[in-house]
C-alpha cells in the first residue's frame, strides 16, 4: 500500500496564511458552531435573507438556540473587531458549511479564506494591491485580478474578483475568484467602531475551488474521499 501524504488542501491553506503573515498580516480563528448575530446579524443580512433559510444553512437542534455551522468565516471578523485593538489585518482559514450537494463542483463542508482590513484611511486600492499580490502568491507572477460590481450584505461597494491565469487549461483566462469589498458602515458600528474615522476592506475565496482551476482538478469529490492516490502528486508523503 502507498505512503500517507499530507492533503492539498492543507498545504495550500498553510502557503496562503505564510504569503499573509510574510505581508505583516496575523491569523485569527473563530469556532464552527455558531451564532445567527455572528454568522448573519452583525454582518448586515436582513431578517428575511434567503441565506437564513434552512435551505441554504445547517441549523443545530434545539430550534430557539440561535446555533448554527457558519456558512462563511466572516463572523471571525466581528470577532476579531470586538477583541482587538485598531488597526486590524487578519486572515482566517477555517472549515465552512452549507446545504450544498456533493457534486463536481460544490461540496458541503469546504475551506474558505477571508481577509479583513480595518485602519484609518483605506480604499479600493489598498483591496485591489492586496488582491494582486495574494493571486501573484497562488497563480504565478504573470497573474493578475479584476473586479466586477456585485452585492453582499457586508461590504459596500461589493465585487466578485477574477484572476488571470495563465496556465489554465484550455488556454489563458479570466477565472471566478472570490469576493470582496469596503466593509459596510453597519458592519462598522456594529463592533462598535466608528465609520467616519476608519474603513476596512475584505475579501473571502474557496480553497477548494482555489486548487481546482490552479491544478485543474476536474471533479471537486476526489478532494474529499481521502484517497492517497490523488494527494500524494501534491507533496511529501507523511
Amino acid at each position: 500500500m502507498p505512503a500517507g501524504a499530507r492533503h492539498p488542501i492543507i498545504m495550500l491553506a498553510e502557503h496562503v496564511a505564510d504569503t499573509f503573515i510574510a505581508m505583516g498580516w496575523e491569523l485569527a480563528e473563530g469556532p464552527e458552531v455558531e451564532t445567527e448575530q455572528f454568522n448573519f446579524d452583525a454582518l448586515n443580512f436582513p431578517a428575511d435573507h434567503p441565506a437564513r433559510g434552512e435551505q441554504d444553512t445547517f441549523y443545530i437542534a434545539p430550534e430557539d438556540s440561535r446555533q448554527l455551522l457558519r456558512t462563511h468565516t466572516s463572523p471571525v471578523q466581528i470577532r476579531t473587531l470586538l477583541a482587538r485593538e485598531l488597526p486590524v489585518y487578519i486572515i482566517s482559514i477555517g472549515r465552512t458549511f452549507r446545504t450544498d450537494e456533493l457534486d463536481a463542483t460544490h461540496t458541503p463542508i469546504f475551506h474558505q479564506v477571508e481577509g479583513l482590513a480595518v485602519d484609518r484611511g483605506l480604499s479600493m486600492a489598498h483591496l485591489r494591491g492586496t488582491l494582486d499580490a495574494f493571486a501573484r502568491a497562488e497563480f504565478g507572477p504573470s497573474a493578475r485580478t479584476r473586479i466586477r460590481p456585485h452585492f453582499f450584505p457586508f461590504t459596500e461597494p461589493s465585487a466578485e474578483v477574477d484572476v488571470w491565469f495563465a496556465n489554465k487549461i484550455g488556454g489563458a483566462d479570466w477565472v471566478e475568484w472570490g469576493g470582496c469589498g469596503m466593509v459596510h458602515p453597519n458592519v462598522l458600528r456594529a463592533t462598535g467602531i466608528d465609520p467616519d474615522l476608519y474603513s476596512g476592506f475584505a475579501f473571502g475565496m474557496g480553497l477548494e475551488r482555489t486548487l481546482q482551476f490552479r491544478n485543474g482538478i476536474p471533479d471537486m469529490r476526489d478532494m474529499v474521499e481521502g484517497d492517497v492516490r490523488f494527494s500524494l502528486p501534491f507533496g511529501v508523503g507523511a
